[in-house]
């Protein structure tokens, strides 16, 4: 008689799951602007930055952002690794700017002036972010593949 509450209980369970499963739809958020809000350098020789990006979430559930790591190229030339800290939530059915803060390790050897100097002159220069970031909803997660290109605006280096 236990055993038998017992399975009925993970059979509900799992008939729940399945339904919940089954009615959610994914639409993939799509990402607008970004904009560098900060730059700053840290004791190790990274740096800290944070971005702010324009990131519409049509889903009727909040989704949440949390490890990403991207290449970012300027052309063909790889300048550095970023990785995000901390997690964003984009809040559901909502079209807003989040805040995304992160760590950098910029090439010694790549195109490193070029790219400082077309940050602080005002030049636009294409940039690529191109890695994957790991987002989820509840207990469930998945790994998205993201290229985004765009031109650097200008900005204030080591603080606003």
């Amino acid at each position: 008689m236990q055993i038998e509450k017992i399975i009925n209980k993970k059979l509900w369970c799992i008939l729940a799951m399945a339904f919940f499963m089954s009615s959610c739809t994914f639409t993939e958020p799509t990402i607008g602007n970004f904009n560098f809000k900060s730059m700053s350098p840290k004791e190790d020789g990274n740096f800290r930055i944070e971005v702010e990006v324009k990131v519409d979430n049509p889903n009727n559930y909040n989704i949440w952002l949390k490890k990403g790591k991207f290449d970012i190229l300027m052309g063909n030339q790889k300048m550095g690794t970023v990785h995000t800290v901390g997690k964003v939530v984009l809040k559901k059915q909502k079209n807003d700017y989040y805040i995304i803060k992160a760590e950098t390790k910029l090439n010694p050897d790549g195109a490193l002036l070029g790219m400082l100097t077309g940050l602080t002159s005002g030049g636009n220069k294409p940039v690529t972010l191109k890695g994957d970031i790991r987002a989820g909803v509840f207990i469930f997660s998945k790994k998205f593949d993201i290229e985004f290109s765009d031109k650097l605006p200008s900005m204030s280096l080591f603080g606003n």
